[in-house]
């Protein structure tokens, strides 16, 4: 079976609370963590906070299997300022280190925001797409280096529309560069276009100047490339990362398609766990997926 995996806050909680909580996944039966982008930043800033964080996991039988890359305006290797792609590139670098060394295997990654209002509203396009390519011919020998699969997932933005993701796949063509599905994502490229004046989806269409090409059949074109996902519920109007099961999803088609995919490793929980206990939590996602 594909391993299921959680994602969780766990930079809000004491060292003492996340040793409980560790302890409360594992008693429900949970074996995988996720890498979280907060994890790594705060490994970036203190490697002995990561490492004391990895040792803790492990006194409860928990490991990492898959990660989320840095990400937001400044992270996303799509970032089209050449002045801090250096960074940009560095901080990646170095998250592919943890990688290698705590065994993470997958990686999702955004592409990037195209907002006129951080980069400027001379951008096309295909600045932001020329950037992108030039970040993944830096990134992706480095991530061979350290064995971990690169996973460009799926948003709701012009650089992440399907078109996109699979003419990158093509063009690298790479064992070493994936999918990642968000269900969330998908479902606002799906169902947004039902729901006019109601969906975040046209506004950074609409900050570039280009019309909305709304998604179909989404979850089955990334099927052949998919090496993680991410799974979560909404209505089609909001990115609210509700459990799975509480929105508009098609749960039985997600369900069909993962069983589909030949190169998923890992099916990550991205729901956000608010004030419900672990064992809760991972009732609802285990219920759900541990068939796959």
């Amino acid at each position: 079976m594909v391993p299921l995996t959680f994602c969780y806050p766990w930079l809000k909680l004491t060292r003492d609370e996340q040793k409980q909580k560790m302890a409360e996944f594992a008693d429900n039966g949970v074996k995988h963590l996720v890498l979280t982008a907060g994890l790594l930043e705060a490994g970036v800033r203190d490697t002995g906070v990561l490492n004391t964080f990895f040792n803790d996991m492990q006194e409860y039988g928990l490991q990492f299997t898959d990660s989320h890359a840095f990400w937001g305006n400044w992270s996303d290797p799509g970032l089209p300022l050449p002045e801090w792609k250096e960074i940009m590139l560095l901080r990646h670098r170095i998250a592919f280190q943890f990688c290698k060394r705590f065994g993470v295997k997958t990686m999702a990654f955004h592409t990037v925001t195209t907002n006129s209002n951080v980069y400027g509203k001379n951008l096309t396009f295909d600045d932001y797409y020329k950037s992108l390519i030039s970040s993944l011919e830096i990134l992706l020998p480095e991530a061979e280096r350290c064995d971990v699969i690169l996973a460009l997932e799926n948003q709701w933005t012009p650089l992440n529309h399907s078109t996109v993701l699979l003419k990158i796949i093509d063009f690298f063509n790479s064992p070493y560069l994936g999918l990642c599905y968000d269900s969330g994502h998908g479902n606002l490229t799906e169902k947004g276009s039902s729901l006019p004046g109601e969906t975040i989806v046209p506004i950074l269409w609409d900050d570039l100047g280009i019309p909305v090409q709304w998604e179909e059949d989404l979850p089955e074109k990334f099927a052949p490339y998919m090496v993680n996902c991410h799974l979560h519920d909404n209505n089609g109007i909001l990115d609210s990362h509700q459990q799975v099961g509480t929105g508009t999803v098609d749960w039985g088609r997600i369900r069909k398609v993962l069983k589909s995919a030949p190169r998923l490793q890992s099916i990550q929980n991205e729901s956000a766990p608010g004030d419900l206990p672990v064992a809760e939590y991972c009732r609802i996602f285990q219920n759900m997926f541990n068939m796959i």
